[in-house]
């Protein structure tokens, strides 16, 4: 632990290293970053790399806004990413054939709103699974509306 001295000259601010038990620490997010090198040294590899980005016009939190409320001052925003996170992740695990490994980094953007990197290494030993043409289809977003 080194010590550091604030702007009045007095050093009782400490820096302290957080151990990588603790979610989130720098030691945490290395030790994370050398498992996930680690599987596609030994896998190969991945076969898809998935973002899922927050979008604030999904109904389930439209439909909880209060009149003169604004998206980021609901708690439901995060909530509802999760379940919809979990339904993607139930997708992924179902349809996409032998999950040999899955990365999964969950951060928030600066306007707040959560978005998820996964990271999958499937085999495609059975039939029916989802090919990448049937994945660009199934899950290619629009912004567009209807009228």
């Amino acid at each position: 632990m080194a010590q550091d001295t604030d702007q009045s000259g007095d050093s009782s601010s400490i820096d302290i290293e957080l151990p990588a038990s603790f979610l989130g620490s720098r030691k945490w997010a290395l030790e994370e970053t050398a498992d996930s090198l680690a599987l596609a040294y030994a896998y190969g590899k991945p076969s898809y790399f998935i973002t899922m980005t927050c979008n604030p016009e999904w109904p389930e939190i439209q439909d909880r806004l209060q009149p003169g409320q604004n998206v980021s001052d609901i708690p439901v925003v995060a909530r509802a990413f999760k379940i919809r996170l979990q339904c993607l992740l139930q997708i992924i695990q179902t349809r996409f054939g032998h999950l040999v490994y899955m990365v999964k980094v969950i951060e928030f953007q600066k306007c707040g709103f959560p978005h998820a990197h996964i990271i999958i290494k499937v085999l495609f030993a059975m039939q029916g699974l989802m090919s990448s043409y049937k994945l660009d289809l199934f899950s290619s977003g629009s912004s567009r509306t209807t009228t």
